[in-house]
């Protein structure tokens, strides 16, 4: 294994957890800090994401013997991404939003989401989920009881499994039980270990049964540090880091079922959007069934499913953090929480911010021309080959998807308002700059989608051929052509 130059993923990690500390102590100057510690750990994953790209695609550790650490082409893309995502959120939240307890919680679960992307050590992978979710069981984001209740129970058995597979490697006489990149294979900790992770993924992701949570969260508590939360996709990444590569055969046995029920979870959330009146719990539901897609393409065991997961992985975060963002900046600026009861036809008064919405909304569907085109075409192919018969559930989902956002975007935006509203202004620079890039980057990496899908390709590989998946992996060029027929993705 070959070694980085310079300790960035510890850096990058250490970075939001010194600013978490700073900003709890200095509240004038917290929204400062959030930003000075999310721009560094943003530079320090930049580094990494380099290096492992211009190293081939290798697995790179750091230049020290503590080995908690390692970066490669599957988590160096969610490096990246999730702490620009987080600069953007702390840069562009209203001013009520950047309170001393509400940016050290979001640089704290910035923080812990990176040392799980990046843990190649079973105990800061299980500290990292953990710390992750603890704002929002015990700290300043919880709600309801049963989203306390969810994430402790995913908690509680991802602490299990993982402890189950490491007291099993060290009976077995292992040198380094506490290492994912060493138990690859070995099947630790039997049937009872992979139940207990596919238990925590299940619970994390909020697969049906375990759904309900979502919804509550993104109604009772901030709504930015949530969306943060739920667009790190930790449930996704353990399933490709930990359960893939340690019980190969037990996945192949178990994921046609649980792809099932990926596809059924897309679905059932996008019928409940469809008769949903609050915009909170609509575009959580929208998350829930986006996400589900995600989880039922890794475990598709294809080529074209896992890439298109691993790329849809980002058109999500991206997509939702700005339609979240947006629909929070219309809170404050209008003092309500929206539903589709009326229309309301503020977009006369905020025209920026409707039409960000808008295309973050048509990329998050898949409108050719965006990102989110490809990975739903390439997520399609991949569980339709897999599944040819409840494959289908996918199209009909991203279709009932688009149906609610077209009428939150219509309820919200269009149509006659009755009276006038002053002093309310448009997207101010700040945020305007960060909706732009988030929609900027949509539109571009759809019209020119080769890098971002070769990069995801190269992880889709990889995780293909752990999980003994019944295609051969191709090379990104074909999987890309198969995707976009007609060159529109080009």
């Amino acid at each position: 294994m070959a070694d980085l130059a310079f300790p960035y993923l510890s850096a990058a990690v250490a970075a939001p957890l010194a600013g978490a500390a700073v900003a709890a102590l200095n509240g004038a100057r917290a929204r400062l800090v959030g930003v000075l510690a999310a721009a560094g750990a943003t530079l320090c994953s930049l580094a990494a994401f380099v290096a492992v790209h211009q190293s081939g695609g290798a697995r790179l550790a750091e230049p020290w013997g503590l080995s908690l650490f390692t970066a490669d082409p599957l988590n160096a893309t969610f490096l990246l991404l999730y702490s620009l995502l987080t600069l953007g959120i702390i840069a562009l939240a209203p001013r009520r939003d950047t309170t001393a307890t509400i940016n050290a919680g979001t640089l704290l679960v910035l923080a812990a989401t990176l040392a799980a992307y990046a843990a190649d050590n079973a105990i800061v992978l299980a500290l990292g989920w953990l710390v992750s979710a603890l704002p929002f069981i015990l700290g300043p984001f919880h709600g309801t009881w049963r989203p306390r209740v969810g994430l402790a129970l995913s908690c509680l058995a991802l602490l299990g499994a993982l402890g189950a597979i490491a007291r099993a490697a060290m009976a077995d006489g292992a040198t380094q039980p506490y290492s994912l990149a060493a138990l690859q294979g070995h099947n630790y900790g039997g049937s009872a270990a992979f139940g207990l992770l596919i238990t925590a993924i299940v619970f994390r992701k909020g697969i049906f049964p375990a759904h309900a949570w979502i919804e509550d969260a993104a109604e009772a508590g901030p709504v930015l540090p949530f969306c943060l939360f739920l667009n790190g996709h930790l449930g996704a990444f353990v399933l490709a880091r930990v359960v893939i590569p340690e019980f190969p055969l037990s996945a192949q046995g178990a994921f046609p079922i649980l792809s099932d029920l990926a596809l059924f979870t897309a679905l059932y959330a996008a019928v409940r959007a469809v008769a949903e009146s609050s915009a909170r719990r609509i575009l959580a539901l929208l998350v829930l069934s986006q996400s589900a897609c995600i989880l039922a393409g890794l475990e598709s065991a294809t080529p074209e499913g896992i890439t298109g997961a691993l790329v849809h992985c980002m058109v999500v975060a991206v997509a939702t953090t700005g339609l979240f963002s947006v629909l929070r900046l219309m809170e404050v600026r209008f003092g309500r929480s929206f539903t589709t009861s009326h229309y309301l036809g503020l977009a006369r008064y905020t025209p920026r911010l409707g039409v960000l919405f808008a295309v973050c909304g048509l990329a998050l569907v898949g409108l050719p021309g965006t990102l989110g085109f490809c990975s739903e075409d390439l997520l399609i192919h991949g569980t339709l080959v897999s599944h040819p018969q409840i494959g289908l559930l996918l199209p009909v989902a991203t279709a009932m998807n688009a149906v609610s956002l077209f009428r939150l975007f219509s309820k919200i935006f269009l149509g006659d308002r009755a009276g006038a509203v002053f002093g309310v202004t448009d997207a101010v620079p700040r945020e305007r700059w960060v909706l732009a890039a988030i929609a900027l980057f949509l539109v571009v990496a759809g019209l020119t989608p080769a890098t971002i899908v070769g990069f995801r390709t190269q992880a889709a590989q990889t995780e293909q051929e752990k999980a003994g998946g019944p295609l051969p992996p191709a090379p990104h060029s074909a999987i890309l052509a198969e995707s976009c027929p007609a060159g529109i993705c080009r």
